[in-house]
């Protein structure tokens, strides 16, 4: 059988990578539903109605993974980024959610992760940069 690599808009592809995934699990005897992918995000803003800090997320088959969490420097140290963090924590709880995961990098937020009370799972050492490494958390609802 013949085939070639094209690169293809993700809007199109998705759809048909995970009908593919849905029918090899369903051969396998799982009924996995489809996916109920939801995207949030939630903003701190200042007396000004300013952001000051941001987090966007999004839930798929009960995870709630972290994809972007920031925050102005002149607020951080001041319980902005841990007031998110809560807050992304209330929404898992509030829809089912099993758990919330996320990644982050040696010169980011590890140590925050952790005060947040995510576990680490593990490590990629010099990446994205030689020296630095991709952590992986979890934290169980």
């Amino acid at each position: 059988m013949e085939y070639r690599i094209k690169e293809m808009p993700l809007e199109e592809l998705e759809p048909k990578v995970i009908e593919g995934l849905l029918d090899h699990k369903e051969r396998l005897g799982y009924r996995i539903p489809p996916s109920d992918a939801v995207h949030i995000s939630f903003a701190a803003l200042n007396s000004e109605g300013k952001v000051v800090g941001g987090v966007t997320a999004k839930t798929n088959y009960g995870e709630l993974y972290v994809s972007l969490l920031s925050v102005d420097q002149s607020m951080q140290g001041s319980g902005v980024g841990m007031a998110l963090m809560e807050e992304v924590e209330r929404y898992g709880r509030a829809n089912y959610c099993h758990h919330i995961s996320l990644t982050t990098f040696s010169y980011q937020a590890p140590g925050f992760y952790k005060k947040c009370g995510f576990t680490e799972l593990g490590r990629i050492q010099d990446f994205p940069f030689k020296g630095e490494e991709k952590y992986f958390f979890v934290k169980y609802l």
